[in-house]
């Protein structure tokens, strides 16, 4: 096993402290037409949302897409962007301290399998507000578009670089093997499961809805799993080793 891990690179990103600041009107209007487009293109593609009803449900004129954002596509570039944002602000914090964690070298193997468990809990989001952002995220993965990037390079790709940066620090898998980069989108698909799967698992479990007392036992299954197949790992990368001495 190697002795340091390849920390993730991650952009640092200056996290402003709480305060209360009086936004200008394009401010509110901006934002009004994003959480607006949020709901929209969730229900509906890039091409079959309607402006007019983005603009309606914002309490704007359509003029103020053009004038805010270009077109239709510079304003659901904008909602995709907002939406990497809202993964970022989950996972983010997060991720900086793992980095900085297996950045020291000599990485702890069990403080490792909990911070997998983690970086994986943190990435359920089962709550119906989420519903509108899964809906997208889930189009760009089956149809990108241009706005697939912005996706990509401001939240996915650091999740998936700091999963497997933490199967190598634990499995001692090289974290740019491809096999490494698939066996954490494995485990990381646990998780993406019960949200691009909802209605499966509301049915199948004969559920009302995901709860809070659901969210828990999912998160608790996941962790478990993905802990579970981590130290199997180790131990299969432990024999291969040993075969090669």
């Amino acid at each position: 096993m190697a002795s340091r891990s390849s920390a993730p690179q991650r952009v640092p990103k200056i996290r402003a402290a709480p305060q209360v600041l009086e936004r200008s009107r394009g401010d509110v209007a901006r934002q009004a037409l994003i959480e607006a487009g949020v709901a929209v293109f969730g229900e509906h593609s890039l091409h079959s949302a309607s402006t007019r009803e983005i603009a309606r449900r914002a309490g704007q004129n359509i003029a103020a897409i053009a004038y805010y954002f270009g077109s239709k596509q510079g304003l659901y570039c904008a909602v995709v962007a907002h939406i990497a944002g809202i993964i970022d602000a989950r996972v983010g914090p997060l991720m900086d301290e793992i980095g900085s964690y297996l950045a020291k070298g000599q990485p702890a193997p069990e403080r490792c399998l909990d911070y997998m468990g983690q970086l994986l809990a943190s990435t359920l989001a089962t709550h119906t507000d989420m519903l509108p952002v899964t809906s997208i995220i889930i189009k760009e993965q089956m149809q990108p578009t241009e706005a697939f990037s912005i996706l990509y390079d401001g939240a996915l790709a650091q999740l998936q670089a700091t999963g497997a940066a933490l199967l190598q620090a634990y499995c001692g898998l090289p974290a740019d093997a491809q096999e490494t980069i698939v066996r954490f989108h494995a485990m990381l698909g646990q998780s993406l499961a019960f949200r691009f799967a909802r209605q499966t698992i509301i049915r199948r479990a004969g559920w009302r809805s995901i709860a809070a007392p659901q969210e828990q036992l999912i998160r608790e299954v996941v962790i478990e799993q993905t802990q579970a197949a981590m130290r199997s790992l180790r131990r299969q990368h432990s024999r291969k080793q040993l075969a090669r001495t």
